[in-house]
């Protein structure tokens, strides 16, 4: 059977000799998470819930090293300083995050952790394939249109990306849930040829299928429009990417008109990976 390790690179994991997550066949482990940053530090001192929340990110970009997201979590153990000050910011990040789908979930008091300025230490175990049968509607996903004041415009600015104007080479899909808009995706064609961008989930629908059925939508339209390739430009989801059937290729293989791509032009060597994905090879 298969295993897995995934580092998230804090020194804890050197020090101590353990990794963030670890896979097993379907089997998901992940280790007790605080809120430390890359650099080491604590963030968010003194906020519970702002901890909370870096701790379920760290979890997530975790799990999408291997394919998996939130959804995919069945139990989480979370331990607490302070319980009375502290419980009702974790609680409320933790119903946030897992609302819908509903782990079993313990939570204990206990006095310290091994930086003071760490309120919270969560760990969580999954099984790999849960993600859309967690979904309580599958996504309505269509083409959205690019009006200053839509809804996917609001979306757009919540993250700092531009919207696109009607007459850039830049269209993008809208996934809804229950009336809601939840997450988008752009793309641009170049012939044969086409380049992922934008990929958005609102986070409170972050671990529920939600990335999953935008990328495989898009890539099923593309299929159908005669599209052989499609590219994009990855800072740290290469493995999330992976999963679709998205490999590693070099920039400078590249056709160079679709390398002239906003996208694809946006970074400098060795500050993202290209990949590729062969339309019809799955």
């Amino acid at each position: 059977m298969r295993r897995v390790n995934v580092s998230s690179g804090t020194r804890w994991e050197a020090e101590v000799g353990y990794c963030r997550l670890v896979k097993v066949g379907k089997q998901i482990y992940l280790s007790g998470t605080t809120a430390t940053a890359a650099g080491g530090e604590v963030s968010a001192p003194g906020d519970a819930y702002a901890q909370a929340l870096h701790i379920f990110q760290k979890m997530e970009n975790a799990l999408r090293e291997v394919g998996a997201d939130l959804s995919d979590i069945v139990r989480t153990r979370i331990f607490v300083v302070g319980m009375k000050q502290n419980y009702p910011g974790v609680a409320r990040a933790h119903k946030q995050l897992f609302g819908k789908t509903l782990p079993a979930a313990t939570m204990v008091e206990v006095t310290a952790f091994v930086d003071p300025a760490m309120l919270v230490e969560i760990e969580a175990d999954g099984i790999e394939g849960l993600s859309q049968a967690a979904l309580t509607s599958r996504p309505r996903i269509v083409e959205a249109s690019f009006e200053p004041e839509s809804d996917l415009a609001l979306l757009l600015r919540s993250v700092d990306l531009p919207l696109p104007a009607e007459s850039d080479n830049v269209r993008m899909l809208k996934a809804y849930v229950d009336g809601e808009l939840v997450g988008c995706v752009g793309y641009e064609r170049y012939a044969k040829s086409a380049v992922l961008h934008s990929l958005v989930v609102i986070r409170e629908a972050k671990g529920e299928g939600v990335g999953r059925a935008l990328v495989e939508t898009l890539l099923a339209k593309l299929r159908d429009a005669g599209c052989e390739q499609v590219f994009l430009m990855t800072a740290d989801t290469s493995r999330y990417f992976g999963y679709f059937g998205f490999a590693p290729v070099e920039l400078g293989t590249i056709d160079p008109e679709v390398r002239k791509s906003v996208e694809l032009s946006a970074y400098a060597p060795g500050e993202a990976t290209c990949m590729r994905y062969v339309l019809g090879q799955r």
